[in-house]
């Protein structure tokens, strides 16, 4: 468990400092115990600030998260800072100069701003900061395990203070409890995702295919729905692979991927079936839907497709299949498609339908 360091200062009795580490140490702990159970991050972030604030007498928290693309401060945690600071601070662009968090996120170290109304960083910003009557500013950059900013935690006062040592230390550990937390939240969606989805295209992978898409393809016949299924397959990819690589195998299965994606609505279902084939799954749509979507995907696809690949005979075969009162589950549906793949596929087709079988 995390242990807060004791400093000894002449205008602090020692038993006095021991107490109020020891109780911040405690509830520390408590919040780290509690973490591991949570499964919202709003809450405990919440909590964590109202704990900070209780040890930092006149102190107001702000928790703010960063975009790393676009180099962003956000906030979102509920906070006692007025309405119209926060609504100001969020989306502020990070910068070396930027008051105390922007600066702090940019350059991935602390920054102390014991007087606002003097420090350079600040001057832009002093008719809010005075509007909302905030003097000092502290803030810590909390990060990954690989030190990448995250966000920064940060202490105003209403009026100009430098930390003490007692006070930067619970500040440093509460940052690093923010770190922890927010570490969590990365590796828990990650689990999330790559349990539901293919690791190199990104795409859902079979196991979601089977659970979702049979639930999926039940509820629209019982809501007298049509819906259709895409068998894709990639011809003559193994000679992509024997003759460029597997790496430029593993680019052209991706490539696929993420034309399937600009294709497809957000309600259909996109997967990964297995090496070079791929199953779409669409709802409320009728055999010639299907086959006017599967006509788009392969000239999408053969469009995007470099020409060292296409001489090398590469091409895209798909398969439509819609249900029917015989063809009612995604087995049947898949074994349905799967015959008008290779029927296209053999003739060179491009795309073939299943009622045409």
């Amino acid at each position: 468990m995390l242990k807060l360091r004791k400093f000894i200062k002449n205008d602090m009795p020692i038993v006095k400092k021991e107490s109020i580490l020891l109780s911040a140490h405690r509830k520390f702990n408590l919040l780290l115990s509690d973490l591991v159970l949570s499964s919202k991050i709003e809450p405990f972030l919440e909590r964590m600030v109202d704990m900070v604030e209780s040890f930092l007498p006149g102190s107001k928290v702000s928790i703010l998260t960063l975009n790393q693309q676009q180099g962003t401060l956000h906030t979102g945690i509920k906070n006692n800072l007025p309405d119209f600071y926060n609504e100001a601070v969020n989306g502020i662009k990070i910068g070396k100069n930027v008051g105390s968090c922007g600066a702090a996120a940019f350059l991935n170290k602390t920054i102390i701003a014991s007087n606002i109304n003097e420090h350079p960083n600040w001057q832009p910003f002093l008719a809010i900061t005075q509007k909302a009557n905030l003097h000092s500013c502290w803030s810590v950059p909390y990060t990954d395990s690989s030190s990448n900013v995250l966000g920064t935690f940060a202490i105003y006062h209403n009026e100009p203070k430098s930390p003490s040592e007692i006070e930067e230390e619970i500040v440093n550990v509460a940052a690093l409890i923010i770190s922890v937390a927010y570490e969590k939240l990365i590796l828990e969606e990650q689990l999330r995702f790559s349990a539901t989805h293919d690791e190199l295209t990104k795409l859902h992978n079979r196991t979601y295919l089977n659970e979702v898409a049979t639930k999926f393809i039940s509820l629209c016949l019982r809501k007298n729905l049509k819906s259709s299924l895409l068998f894709i397959d990639l011809d003559k990819f193994k000679l992509v692979n024997d003759n460029l690589g597997h790496k430029v195998g593993d680019d052209l299965l991706v490539l696929v991927s993420e034309v399937i994606s600009q294709q497809v609505r957000h309600c259909d279902i996109a997967s990964r079936f297995g090496g070079d084939e791929f199953i779409i799954v669409m709802e409320n749509t009728h055999t010639r839907d299907g086959t006017q979507v599967a006509n788009r995907l392969h000239d999408a696809i053969m469009a995007k497709v470099p020409s060292d690949i296409l001489n090398l005979g590469f091409g895209v075969s798909i398969g439509v299949a819609t249900s029917t009162d015989e063809n009612q589950s995604l087995d049947q549906l898949i074994q349905k498609a799967d015959q008008a793949m290779y029927h296209a596929k053999q003739h060179r087709l491009g795309v073939y339908s299943d009622t045409s079988l």
